[in-house]
């Protein structure tokens, strides 16, 4: 059974200037992430087309350090789509589809959309945010995305964490895992207020925060594609204030 633990990486997809995948930076950015301990990342941005997405699973894969997990990002509205991009993502070495139902999908239809994935998947099957049904290929798996409370969440039992903002400040966010493991609970806590000030830009700002933040802090983010914009000029500030003594 796969054991997955630590911190994962939800892999920022940076576009150039004609809004195409930007292979160069995406590599040189997990390049620069492999000089982190963390557990593994997990690629596929929502807004990536399918073909996209291949393409972008096979350059984190070809990047990543050998030992890291590799997660794929592979939900779609249909079963059909959804198993098909998780058996692409299976030939190209990743080890678990991490898996939202659509949003209109309740009760049996929801369970039925995991279920029926997890049947035609060729890798453990990882449910996005909520509980999910049982199933032999299904990971019952503690993850955490609550990156405002996350030493506390290691603490009541999470085992992972997916946390957007390791992707300007990686290390940051490794020593609360780190911290947590060698139960050192002050400096824990200590991290976890430092990071606090870029986690609330992101979850009000969007991607086009998280962005930003990784283009000050050494990372290409770039511009986010179409429907989100930049940043406004007056978030910026706030971002590098956010930013000061975090280690990357």
């Amino acid at each position: 059974m796969l054991k997955i633990q630590g911190i994962l990486v939800p892999v920022s997809t940076p576009f150039d200037h004609r809004g195409d995948v930007y292979k160069a930076k995406l590599k040189s950015n997990v390049e620069r992430l492999n000089a982190i301990s963390l557990a593994g990342y997990v690629a596929g941005d929502p807004l990536l087309t399918a073909e996209e997405k291949a393409l972008v699973w096979e350059l984190v894969a070809a990047s990543a350090k050998p030992g890291k997990l590799l997660g794929a990002a592979a939900s779609a509205p249909s079963v059909r789509e959804t198993v098909a991009l998780a058996n692409r993502a299976a030939e190209l070495g990743y080890q678990f589809a991490l898996v939202r139902a659509a949003t209109e999908y309740a009760g049996e239809t929801r369970s039925l959309y995991y279920r029926a994935v997890a049947d035609g998947a060729r890798i453990p099957v990882v449910v996005d945010g909520e509980p999910a049904p049982e199933h032999p290929n299904i990971l019952r798996l503690a993850l955490t995305q609550d990156s405002a409370n996350l030493f506390a969440a290691f603490k009541s039992g999470a085992g992972a964490a997916l946390v957007a903002v390791a992707n300007a400040i990686p290390y940051s966010v490794q020593l609360i895992w780190e911290a947590y493991r060698q139960r050192e609970d002050e400096a824990g806590l200590d991290w976890q207020e430092r990071i606090r000030p870029l986690v609330a830009l992101v979850e009000a700002h969007g991607v086009a925060a998280l962005k930003c933040a990784m283009d000050f802090n050494s990372y290409y983010g770039g511009a986010p594609r179409l429907p989100f914009t930049p940043v406004a000029e007056w978030i910026k500030p706030l971002i590098t204030a956010a930013l000061h003594d975090l280690k990357s």
